[in-house]
């Protein structure tokens, strides 16, 4: 799976949050995907409900992931915990609003 495609998949669970219904997430996170060609930025606004390529001065959360790895963790066959305690997830900020965007997402 290439990443436009985790990307896509993700921008599509976001613009499918009602902005004016309940949210269990209002965060800002950092994603710094590292691939074969270097590290890719992306944002996602769960505040705004956007995603974007690029970076977050005002971040809550900044996450390091291989490509390899936010694939497997989005189809779910890499458990969150799993791919923390395995060194494969870098988190920076606040861990438990982490643990709640991969519920969202």
């Amino acid at each position: 799976m290439s990443l436009e495609t985790v990307i896509e998949k993700v921008k599509a669970r976001v613009a499918a949050v009602d902005p004016n219904g309940p949210r269990k997430v209002l965060a800002v996170f950092q994603f710094n995907i590292k691939t074969a060609d270097g590290v890719v930025p992306y944002v996602i606004d769960l505040k705004q409900l956007k995603v974007e390529k690029g970076t977050a001065s005002d971040a809550d959360v900044t996450v390091g992931i291989s490509l390899e790895d936010l694939v497997a963790v989005s189809a779910k066959t890499l458990p969150l915990g799993d791919a923390l305690a395995q060194g494969k997830l870098d988190i920076q900020g606040d861990a438990t609003m982490a643990a709640k965007l991969a519920e969202v997402i």
